[in-house]
């Protein structure tokens, strides 16, 4: 069950960015929720210490839900303890009004961090912001929003209680 816990973390942590703050929200990670995986097909490899679902993913704790087309846990030779976890192919994690879209999602376990990529833009209601990368510094509690160059961070908030 201990390799499980960072797909818990990175469900909950991009399912829990704030919108008019994007950070994360504290006290949003819960591990004691159980985890389900369904996919087409599952292949655990210990020569490349991974793990690969594949095939419409869909991994859900309590309210949250992250689809993809697969998803990928690559574990330490030593110890199994989850390294990185890559979520590829139309990602999507949602959690009630949130929703982050992309497609790729990648934890860093080490770095404590998570790096959305290929279109990636990141809703809460009617708010939303997109770039062409979007990092979330889990420690730090501090995520960056960038764009390659020609094209430029989008962002749009809307003042409470004036929701379309």
């Amino acid at each position: 069950m201990s390799r499980w816990l960072p797909v818990v973390v990175l469900l909950l942590v991009l399912a829990g960015v704030e919108m008019s703050r994007a950070a994360v929200v504290p006290g949003t990670l819960r591990s004691d929720a159980p985890v389900s995986v369904t996919s087409e097909r599952l292949e655990a490899d210990d020569k490349l210490h991974q793990i690969r679902f594949s095939g419409n993913v869909v991994a859900r704790q309590g309210d949250v839900v992250i689809y993809a087309g697969e998803l990928v846990l690559v574990y330490a030779e030593k110890g199994g303890e989850i390294d990185r976890i890559e979520a590829s192919g139309s990602v999507r994690i949602v959690q009630g009004n949130r929703v982050a879209t992309g497609q790729k999602a990648s934890f860093f376990n080490k770095e404590r961090k998570i790096v959305l990529t290929g279109s990636p833009r990141v809703y809460q209601g009617n708010d939303f912001l997109e770039g062409d990368e979007i990092i979330v510094l889990l420690d730090e509690g501090k995520s960056i929003v960038k764009s390659d160059q020609g094209s430029r961070v989008n962002a749009v908030f809307h003042p409470k209680g004036k929701q379309p």
